[in-house]
């Protein structure tokens, strides 16, 4: 989970090229999409279809977002870390996730979702994950000592690496 956000704050910091520009020292590419200024929702679902989504944000309240063709056709954007995606099956009204967003033509598309918590107790299992410590076990496990102080197992709890002092 680290890894991801880490991941999506370099993109935010990775400057973006319009069809007319090129970086210093590269080839002209087209960018294909652009992240959104919000570049991530989190709320609850209040409402799910097969194109769209209603979230209470936890900041703007009801917000709704299509959802980008790959993810609404039962895939994943190109540009989403898939150990952390849920697919729109996955998803009910209740859960609380964090959506993440997209510009594409000028257009708000939701493109990934991820279950941060689900009312009825246990985030499911990733469909896309392969991960050796998969997310729903990472999240589950903080919910659980959050709400009942249950200590984390060791192979859940992140690895801090060690620095070697000089002899």
């Amino acid at each position: 989970m680290r890894f991801a956000c880490l991941f999506g704050a370099l993109l935010l910091l990775a400057p973006t090229y319009g069809d007319d520009e090129k970086p210093p020292g590269a080839r002209a590419r087209k960018v294909d999409f652009e992240i959104h200024e919000r570049e991530h929702s989190c709320g609850t679902v209040l409402a799910i279809t097969k194109t769209s989504i209603l979230i209470n944000d936890e900041r703007k309240g009801p917000l709704s977002f299509p959802f980008h063709d790959r993810l609404a056709a039962g895939g994943v954007h190109k540009k989403v870390c898939a150990a952390t995606a849920y697919l729109v099956s996955d998803i009910k009204v209740g859960d609380i996730v964090i959506s993440g967003l997209m510009t594409e033509n000028k257009q708000v598309f939701c493109v990934d979702l991820s279950i941060r918590e689900r009312p009825d107790g246990l985030v499911p299992p990733c469909q896309l994950s392969e991960k050796k410590c998969p997310y729903h076990e990472c999240r589950n496990a903080e919910i659980a000592f959050r709400d009942k102080g249950t200590p984390i197992p060791e192979h859940l709890k992140p690895v801090i690496p060690t620095v070697n002092k000089p002899k």
